[in-house]
């Protein structure tokens, strides 16, 4: 026996009611010489089902796998009239054993034998054609297997395709077959299932779990640049209109300096110099004094300050006007003055850079923008002081407010002015730079008295400016509503606030509320960006006025001076909502010893100090600062701003 022929475990299948006629006989094997059809070993080896000679006989196509051997038994039953026999196991993968060539037919002979034996019979030696059976029922269908090639009427080989013989694997379409096709896919489905699964179970896995991150900092240097050199501006002395002969015939300055400020200046540490200069003024005709330039070393730590006042008592002007010594700047506003009858009011450019400054003004009244020729391209030049005289610009106007910008070199803008209520002179000031445009501005230490003297003053109309006053600007068109919160420095005074609705694009006078005699510092809170000033007078023993700013917080160590004037006072104002620890120690006199106090949260404080002194002051906290003055007929104040932070470190990152 053959290996090819050998019956494999498991391929044997049995095919019940197949019965096997025994008039079948198995013809011998015919040499390869002979005119009959071959039947290749590969379609024995396929283990198609076998027919019987009679279904060969009958011309009937061979289907490789058809279930076909009851039906042609059952039509060889019908035309020999055989004799049932019993049913013999066949294989449904392949042939048994055949029995020798010379041997008998037997009822054991395999189907698929027979089959192979009857195909090799010349289609002429067919038996004559028995009568028509009966047609069967047909089975069920199977599986559809896949086609076979028809074998040709004539002398064709019959082929039957066997996976086998191609794959070494049983045919498909076999019992076994199936079984192991089903078996490969549902490995392949378990198999899709299960990567699926562990993919699934990465993907959780890596949103759950806490990854690894790289993280690579821009780089970047700390430079501390070489810090330049602190310089401030003192505004010299108050201008007057000269001699108005003497400027006809010679053609001399319309302007002339009135007397001569008192000037104080501070520096810390005491080992750093302060070089002071003049600056000249074009506009007006020297006299003993002159704006005055302060510079100190630009040194990390050094502190720098100053300020000027000055009294005049003339028969048409009398007063007191002081001021802080102010860094220059490209942008300031001023938000003080008046050009109705008896107001006199100079703005003051002082340029203290190396470099010509070109100054653009842009001048708003209480009707709104004030167009006026040879506002725009003023030529500053370099360490000089230019005085225009506002009403040039900007005549019978109430209340202006003057924004101030400059290109190339820096200027420190201020605004000097005087009054004559009929023909009694009614006080001078000098007021400096106020804050930008913002929602919340403080002004710090408003002196407000002689409230019940002044209203009875008010009701002249000459005198309509006496009473205390904010004064509003609003850019823009729309309109604001503004909150001002008054906070007295008298512990136990509680806060008065009122509310107003101010016009954008106007400046607005605003009246104070109603309140005792006392210093104020007014928080202004407004729903659009507003410019704030405030204004306040004295009427006993002589009258006076005071213009007050809105300043910067200041915090950690600063440094102001006073200069001459009576009880001046150092005015502090605490926005935020801690308490602020203050020291305040006289920088020039170790031995003297600070002054300490606390500014509680969102309130106001004053500290009584010496004339003519410079004062360090330490505090933990932002407060907005500043110095008043207040006597019989003289009131004064300046707001004290910061030091420049042009030394400060910068961090530059690579690019």
């Amino acid at each position: 026996m053959s290996d090819r022929d050998e019956t494999r475990p498991g391929e044997n299948q049995a095919v019940p009611d197949a019965p096997i006629v025994p008039s079948t006989p198995i013809l011998p094997e015919v040499p390869n010489g002979s005119d009959a059809p071959i039947v290749p070993e590969t379609a024995i080896a396929s283990g198609a089902p076998i027919l019987p000679e009679t279904a060969v006989a009958s011309g009937a196509p061979v289907l490789p796998g058809a279930p076909t051997l009851r039906d042609a038994a059952d039509a060889s039953e019908a035309a020999h009239a055989a004799p049932e026999v019993e049913p013999l196991e066949a294989t449904g993968a392949g042939p048994t054993e055949p029995p020798a060539p010379d041997s008998a037919a037997t009822p054991a002979a395999a189907p698929g034998a027979a089959l192979a034996n009857a195909a090799k019979l010349p289609k002429a030696s067919k038996e004559p054609k028995p009568a028509k059976p009966a047609k069967p029922a047909k089975p069920a269908k199977p599986a559809k297997p896949a086609k076979a090639a028809k074998p040709d009427k004539a002398a064709k080989q019959v082929t039957v395709p066997s996976e086998r013989a191609s794959t070494g694997r049983p045919a498909a379409s076999t019992p076994g077959g199936i079984r192991r096709s089903a078996a490969r896919t549902g490995l392949r489905i378990a198999t899709s299932v299960v990567v699926l699964a562990l993919g699934a179970a990465t993907v959780g896995a890596a949103a759950v779990l806490s990854l690894p991150t790289i993280a690579a900092g821009v780089p970047s240097v700390v430079v501390t640049p070489t810090a330049s050199d602190q310089t401030r501006v003192c505004p010299g002395p108050y201008l007057g209109q000269a001699d108005a002969s003497a400027v006809s015939s010679t053609g001399a300055p319309s302007l002339v300096s009135v007397g001569t400020p008192t000037l104080v200046t501070g520096i810390v540490p005491k080992s750093d110099k302060i070089v002071t200069s003049t600056l000249t003024s074009p506009d007006a005709r020297s006299g003993p004094a002159q704006p005055t330039e302060l510079t100190a070393p630009g040194s990390s730590g050094t502190l720098l300050g100053g300020s000027q006042s000055q009294q005049i008592k003339q028969p048409d002007v009398t007063g007191l006007a002081s001021s802080e010594c102010s860094e220059a700047s490209a942008d300031s506003w001023i938000a003080a003055g008046s050009t109705i009858t008896g107001r006199t009011s100079y703005l003051v450019l002082s340029n203290p850079t190396a470099v010509v400054s070109t100054v653009n003004l842009s001048i708003f009244s209480e009707a709104g923008v004030v167009n006026a020729p040879g506002t725009s391209g003023i030529t500053v030049q370099p360490h000089s002081q230019r005085a225009l005289s506002l009403a040039g610009f900007a005549p019978n106007v109430v209340s202006p407010v003057i924004h101030v910008q400059a290109s190339g070199g820096t200027v420190l803008a201020s605004l000097q002015q005087s009054v004559i209520r009929g023909l009694a002179p009614g006080g001078i000031d000098v007021a400096g730079p106020t804050g930008a445009p913002a929602l919340r501005q403080t002004i710090a230490g408003v002196q407000i008295v002689s409230t019940s003297a002044i209203a009875e003053q008010a009701a002249d109309p000459a005198s309509a400016d006496l009473p205390a006053a904010l004064r509003v600007y609003v850019p823009g068109s729309a309109g604001a509503t503004i909150t001002v919160t008054m906070k007295s420095e008298t512990l136990g005074v509680a806060d008065t606030t009122a509310n107003y609705s101010a016009t954008g694009g106007v400046v607005t006078d605003l009246p104070f509320p109603s309140v005792t005699d006392d210093t104020y510092s007014v928080i202004v809170s407004s729903d659009q960006p507003v410019v704030a000033g405030a204004r306040s007078a004295v009427v006993s023993g002589g009258t006076d006025f005071a213009w007050y700013q809105s300043g910067p917080p200041v915090s950690g160590t600063f440094l102001f001076a006073t200069a001459t004037g009576p009880s001046p006072r150092l005015q502090l104002v605490n926005t935020g909502n801690s308490d602020a620890a203050v020291s305040v120690s006289q920088s020039n006199n170790p031995s003297a010893a600070p002054v300490t106090l606390t500014v509680a949260a969102n309130s106001a404080a004053g500290v009584g100090l010496s004339t003519k002194t410079a004062y360090t002051v330490v505090t933990n906290q932002p407060l907005t600062a500043s110095v008043g003055y207040l006597g019989d007929g003289l009131i004064s104040a300046f707001s004290v701003s910061p030091a420049s932070p042009l030394a400060a470190p910068l961090t530059v990152y690579g690019g």
